[in-house]
């Protein structure tokens, strides 16, 4: 792996913390959802100053070069983070689904009270 490479591992690392710093102060994101990208730019910089670790898991997982598998490290991270945001957001669609449900339902029984269309 070499030094360009780590170098921008850093700058990427540096940048997502910068990006999530932004969208932290702007009230964009909590502080609850950005951990995981502070993890995964930690990560990051770890293997770019530690050029150590890319060649460790690279041998054992028997991929010929660091280089492929920081990429295959990184798409599988953002693969397996994809999964879990699916899953929460079918979660709150379901959510959203019996809220809007029951909120119909509220309506309904109000509008009856009144005299309204039943």
């Amino acid at each position: 792996m070499s030094l360009l490479f780590s170098a921008t591992l850093l700058i990427s690392a540096l940048l997502i913390f910068w990006l999530i710093l932004r969208k932290i102060r702007r009230s964009e994101v909590t502080i609850a959802d950005s951990t995981f990208w502070f993890l995964f730019a930690l990560s990051l910089v770890l293997m770019g100053v530690f050029r150590q670790i890319p060649f460790f898991f690279a041998g054992i997982f028997g991929i010929e070069s660091p280089a492929n598998f920081v990429f295959a490290y990184v798409i599988a991270v953002l693969i397996l983070r994809e999964f879990y945001s699916t899953v929460e957001i079918s979660q709150l669609r379901v959510r959203v689904r019996g809220l809007a449900q029951k909120e119909a339902l509220r309506e309904l029984g109000d509008a009856s009270k009144w005299g309204g269309p039943k």
